[in-house]
């Protein structure tokens, strides 16, 4: 198994949902727990990242707070590429209760330590589910403190063109990892 870490990014706003995605729960576990569970699955370090320590992030679980508070997913993600131990991490949205542990296996075998694999899903990146390597921390910090568009995609696509990220296009049979939660009727 290679040695990697893990970014659990629990800090949205869960506006649409009208209450914390964290603690909704799917076949009977919160969606946090849920998530950490399958991250420890497959790294060697894991952390929660979101603004500030969410009141169910048990003492013993490892939180770090977005490098930048209200930027988004961008602030977790540069957070935890700052902070990790190892030459990559997975990052994971709490709101994806079908990601598998099969699928981040995948994603961690199609990466290397100076490129990250970030799945394609109908043109979009999906990088709340992508391995990152640890090389991209001075980008994704400067896409943070310089860009005025926060967005993921712009960075992404810049990190591909570089050679720093490959993308994966996500084959049908794993098309029910990448559903989310956003509102209640999910």
């Amino acid at each position: 198994m290679t040695p990697c870490s893990a970014a659990l990014l629990a800090g949205g706003k869960s506006v649409r949902m009208g209450r914390d995605k964290c603690l909704l729960e799917f076949d009977g576990v919160p969606l946090w727990r849920r998530q950490y569970d399958l991250l420890e699955a497959v790294a060697a370090e894991v952390m929660v990242v979101a603004p500030v320590r969410p009141a169910w992030c048990p003492e013993n679980v490892h939180w770090i707070a977005d490098e930048v508070i209200g930027c988004g997913p961008l602030g977790g993600l540069s957070a935890a590429l700052s902070s990790v131990s190892h030459a990559r991490v997975i990052v994971l949205a709490v709101d994806l209760p079908q990601m598998s542990e099969a699928y981040l296996r995948q994603l961690l075998a199609l990466s290397l330590d100076t490129c990250g694999a970030v799945p394609l899903l109908d043109g979009l990146f999906q990088p709340l589910s992508a391995v990152y390597p640890k090389p991209v921390a001075s980008i994704v910090q400067e896409h943070l403190h310089r860009e005025s568009d926060k967005s993921l995609q712009r960075l992404l696509r810049g990190l591909v063109a570089r050679g720093a990220m490959r993308s994966v296009p996500v084959a049908e049979a794993d098309r029910p990892c990448f559903r989310n939660l956003n509102t209640p009727a999910d």
